[in-house]
């Protein structure tokens, strides 16, 4: 609507302004003066400034004006009365009384659900405690188990170790004694030798007969005493053998003490057809 009627306008102001410039043109070709008009139409001429300042007028150039800002203005601080502040405080303490009221009634809820739970919570303690009691029982019959294994084992290890060492003893008392039998006959039969050398025989004693003599020696061989402890059966044949025996002294024995031993009182058996011991 308003734009129309600044159209409206505009054109008016055009219309007038072309009229004014045609009678000042065509005046020059007249005789007589023409009475100048004058444009003496006030709002028009304010209707044609105010429609040059409008977006759409094509008379004068448009002028960019910035929008103007608007202000606001402050709030007017708000001002409690003190009936208002009295009855906040009493719906704080309302609410105060009901959110105790309402923790009061959770607590109670509480207590009474604890109440009926309290029975099934006794028999869960009840069996956690059964099942720690049996953890550890399990514990403890697994520790004395695992001791009474490793002890098992230990001892196992130790008879194992024991009869290797007894193995390996024996071995050596063997071998001592194979050794030691080695040289007892060895010796033997050089003494054996060492008699025949010195054995005068009967003619008349049976050859396949023989006696058996103890002989002791000292270190070295010497010949300290020989005694006859089975006889013959030929007085002659048993008094040949001790003399030959007392002949041949020193006899030949060990010079190592230990194996000396075996010749410090030993049994002989002589027979004048085959001498052995």
């Amino acid at each position: 609507m308003i734009a129309s009627r600044h159209l409206h306008y505009l054109w008016f102001s055009i219309i007038v302004h072309i009229a004014i410039l045609l009678v000042l043109m065509f005046g020059f070709d007249f005789v007589s003066p023409m009475p100048v008009i004058e444009n003496t139409n006030k709002n028009d001429v304010i209707s044609a400034v105010i429609l040059s300042d409008s977006p759409k007028s094509k008379i004068l150039p448009k002028q960019h004006t910035s929008p103007p800002v608007k202000r606001q203005l402050p709030k007017p601080p708000v001002v409690e009365s003190k009936h208002q502040t009295a009855q906040q405080e009493e719906v704080k303490k309302d609410v105060i009384a009901i959110k105790k009221v309402d923790d009061k009634k959770k607590k109670a809820e509480q207590k009474l659900l604890k109440a009926v739970k309290q029975p099934n919570l006794f028999a869960k303690d009840l069996l956690a405690d059964i099942k720690k009691q049996s953890d550890k029982q399990k514990k403890l019959k697994q520790k004395q188990l695992q001791s009474k294994f490793q002890k098992t084992l230990h001892e196992q290890a130790e008879q194992s170790l024991r009869q290797q060492l007894l193995n390996e003893e024996l071995k050596l008392q063997s071998t001592q004694v194979r050794q030691s039998q080695g040289e007892i006959n060895k010796y033997k039969a050089l003494i054996l030798q060492a008699i025949s050398e010195h054995w005068i025989i009967p003619t008349q004693a049976n050859k396949r007969l023989y006696c058996e003599l103890m002989i002791r020696l000292a270190p070295g061989g010497v010949v300290l005493d020989v005694q006859v402890t089975k006889t013959s059966g030929d007085p002659s044949l048993d008094s040949s053998a001790r003399a030959a025996v007392l002949k041949a002294s020193p006899l030949p024995v060990p010079s190592n003490s230990n194996d000396f031993e075996a010749f410090r009182q030993f049994v002989l058996k002589v027979k004048p057809e085959n001498i052995f011991g």
